[in-house]
């Protein structure tokens, strides 16, 4: 069976929107922040239980926390390698 995954970032032309399997959200946006849309998320009883994780360049002391008290479940920080945001999305969507 095949897998949805929403990418939430700022560029226009990764943008679409279906029902997904998991949400990987840029925290950092243009309009709103990923902390905001996560609980915006969270707030939509049809998604409220898509595993979501944060991909996002905010790799300080606190941030990680951050993102789970937004409703994150996983973090990435970025720079990442594919490999690890792979391992990533394979600990909410095993095969």
């Amino acid at each position: 069976m095949s897998k949805r995954i929403l990418v939430v970032e700022d560029t226009e032309d990764n943008r679409q929107s279906q029902h997904p399997d998991l949400i990987l959200m840029d925290i950092q946006l243009p309009q709103m922040d990923g902390y905001e849309a996560t609980r915006r998320i969270r707030a939509i009883p049809e998604l409220a239980g898509v595993p979501i994780i944060a991909v996002t360049s905010y790799a300080l002391s606190g941030d990680e926390a951050k993102t789970r008290e937004a409703g994150c479940d996983g973090y990435v920080a970025k720079p990442f390698s594919p490999r690890q945001l792979l391992a990533k999305v394979r600990e909410f969507l095993p095969q």
